[in-house]
């Protein structure tokens, strides 16, 4: 029987495959099977991992912050340096995006310097509190001028600030506050820079007769200085449209009748334009006093109502 070689050996046509071996089967599972889904969950995963390290990475972020100073005691600030300043932040994008507006405070510490001109470097004396992990790389502007001055406190007459028209036929004759003057507290030049300070507005339209405005705040713009005691009431004396009234031939006198000369004098009054015209140049008298100079006399029911405006001449000899 003649040999045959191996290689020349053929399967029979209906052998049966031999089954897969247990490792065979978990590589097939592990790299074949639902391979789509596979991979889907190694791209979120990827995605997942990139956002995570991303959000650690430091980042650089400009914010504003706001500015609050402690002062000595007896100073303030009279300038007006800015109240917010930007900063650079460096740190991971969650600390920074977690970060509010009562974390966005600068605090700059004055209260050991002394009165005068003082530029501040920020980067020296603003402190942050911020989270661990967030630090400060910059400020802008770096540095800012301060101005301290002392505390001072000064008496100032108030003005009274009308508005409006009374009602036709009538005036405003006086406006008084019921205190001459109010307590002004800020730094010295502030203070010293308000000569008069006014109320705020007392209306006055429409109105026939006197009246008093009660609660009237002093109104002081400037935002440094403070008003101690800031509300008074106002009189404000209302009155008969008045005209002025022309009389010549008035007699004149010395306080005890003595002769002066000239014995006469022209006078012009104000006052309301009805009682003007009812009164008569002799009821004038034109009285010589040498301390204060010369003054009229009216009868005694338009005292305070009729007022002298100009005398000619304005000075008298006594013998």
């Amino acid at each position: 029987m003649p040999f045959q070689d191996v290689d020349e050996i053929t399967e029979a046509p209906n052998a049966t495959p031999a089954p897969p071996s247990r490792v065979e089967k978990l590589l097939r599972k592990v790299f074949i099977e639902d391979w789509s889904l596979k991979l889907l969950s190694l791209a979120i995963a990827l995605v997942l991992w990139l956002l995570v390290t991303g959000q650690n990475q430091p980042v650089t972020a400009h914010v504003n912050v706001q500015l609050n100073f402690i002062r000595p005691p007896a100073l303030e600030i009279s300038n007006d340096p800015p109240r917010t300043v930007d900063v650079m932040l460096t740190g991971s994008r969650t600390k920074l995006d977690d970060l509010t507006t009562l974390d966005l405070v600068a605090t700059v510490d004055i209260s050991d310097q002394r009165a005068g001109e003082r530029v501040l470097r920020l980067a020296d004396k603003a402190q942050i509190a911020l989270p661990q992990g967030v630090k400060v790389d910059g400020f802008q502007p770096s540095a800012i001028p301060v101005r301290l001055e002392t505390i001072v406190e000064r008496q100032v007459p108030i003005d009274p600030k009308l508005e409006g028209k009374p009602a036709d036929g009538y005036e405003v004759y006086s406006a008084r506050p019921s205190k001459g003057s109010v307590t002004l507290r800020g730094p010295e030049s502030r203070v010293a820079a308000l000569q008069r300070v006014p109320t705020e507005s007392v209306w006055v339209s429409g109105h026939k007769e006197s009246f008093t405005a009660t609660n009237v705040a002093v109104d002081v713009q400037d935002p440094k200085v403070d008003v101690l005691d800031p509300v008074v009431n106002v009189d404000v004396e209302i009155g008969e449209h008045r005209a002025e009234k022309s009389f010549s031939g008035i007699a004149a006198s010395g306080t005890d009748g003595a002769r002066v000369h000239p014995s006469s004098a022209s006078v012009t009054l104000l006052g309301p334009a009805s009682l003007l015209d009812s009164l008569k140049a002799e009821e004038i008298k034109v009285v010589v006093d040498g301390t204060s100079g010369p003054r009229i006399e009216l009868p005694p029911a338009l005292n305070g109502k009729i007022s002298l405006k100009s005398i000619q001449p304005s000075r008298f000899i006594t013998p």
